[in-house]
């Protein structure tokens, strides 16, 4: 199962625990706003209309396989194309496809130990 962690950003190696919906109403009752963003990636202003459901935790309600699919979706099957988008239409032809091309190209030097999870057909 995948779980949303309590590691802080900047430390993400260091052994941290599961973060559940109760530590996030406590860490905003005692934290200030601007260190629960900052640490924490918490807007303490922002509750989801699920926070209330009893069973409702994204990463308990679906399996990491297919919550990796709606992330990989969301990210590269969208995101990516739409920057692709804006680039070639703000630059031109050339220089969007420069832009694009160096983008690869620094994708491409990612380590292999990187936390990505091949996926058959992906370029993951």
């Amino acid at each position: 199962m995948t779980w949303r962690c309590t590691a802080l950003w900047w430390d993400l190696e260091a052994p941290a625990g599961r973060r559940m919906p109760f530590l996030t109403d406590e860490l905003i009752r005692l934290i200030d706003t601007k260190t629960l963003w900052s640490n924490y990636g918490i807007k303490s202003r922002v509750v989801p209309f699920t926070s209330d459901f009893p069973r409702a935790d994204i990463n308990e309600m679906i399996s990491p396989d297919l919550l990796y699919q709606v992330i990989k979706g969301a990210f590269k099957d969208h995101l990516v194309t739409w920057v692709g988008d804006y680039l070639l239409s703000e630059h031109g032809e050339t220089r969007g496809g420069i832009i694009m091309d160096d983008i690869d190209q620094r994708a491409a030097l990612v380590s292999t130990g990187a936390p990505f999870q091949a996926v058959d057909g992906g370029r993951f």
